[in-house]
């Protein structure tokens, strides 16, 4: 791969899989959450494009509250740019850029819960999903 040279990939679409929520009566001033990131992935016979699952598991201790999101992104060669494999790329970059897409989503699904927004924060979620 020539590190001076754009991947060669596109990102063609995300796309969301699962979206569960349950929540039972009472107050959340300041939960406690356990998050848990998982993926999967797998290419195409010709090898030209990925399919890459994400998903997101959201607990809170007093189990007034879970949610899990798993989303799927699309991404593809880009015929005559060439510079990275989709494998190493799955590896290292897909579930980075979904992660935006997937915070969002349990933003906007807990505050219309009528609970606080759960907004994650920046994480390395490469280094999570490796744990």
């Amino acid at each position: 791969m020539d590190t001076t040279k754009q991947p060669g990939i596109a990102f063609e679409n995300v796309i969301l899989k699962e979206l569960n929520f349950s929540r039972k009566s009472g107050l959340l001033e300041k939960p406690e959450l356990s998050v848990n990131f998982s993926s999967s992935s797998g290419l195409s016979p010709e090898k030209n494009k990925l399919v890459f699952e994400l998903a997101c598991e959201i607990t809170e201790k007093k189990e007034l509250f879970s949610i899990k999101c798993v989303m799927i992104g699309m991404f593809s060669r880009i015929n005559e740019q060439e510079n990275m494999d989709l494998e190493s790329f799955a590896q290292n970059n897909a579930a980075a850029l979904m992660f935006p897409y997937m915070r969002e989503i349990i933003a906007t699904t807990t505050v219309r819960a009528g609970i606080p927004a759960i907004i994650l924060p920046p994480i390395n979620v490469k280094a999570l999903i490796q744990k």
